[in-house]
């Protein structure tokens, strides 16, 4: 969550533990980020594990201040997620 209140500010820890999973299983170590979009042209970065399970979210924002959040942490080093991001609903 840290890496993600750098690049934009006020940002929420989302799972702990993995999504669909029968037992107490925490999510990955893996530090990836995804673009998540939501209504009327907002966004917000999630940073996931590498299997999609979402472990902190920035706020929705206007999806193009998503995008230069998403270039942020590319130029970190933090990789991009390419599958389908599980959020809690």
């Amino acid at each position: 969550m840290e890496i993600l209140q750098e690049v934009a500010g006020s940002s929420s820890a989302v799972l702990f533990l993995r999504m669909g999973s029968q037992d107490w299983t925490p999510v990955g170590e893996e530090t990836l980020f995804a673009v998540v979009g939501g209504k009327n042209s907002t966004a917000a970065v999630v940073i996931c594990d590498g299997e999609g399970n979402s472990k902190a979210i920035s706020g929705w924002v206007p999806a193009e201040k998503a995008e230069a959040i998403a270039r942020s942490l590319d130029a970190r080093g933090v990789s991009k997620f390419q599958g389908e991001v599980k959020l809690p609903t």
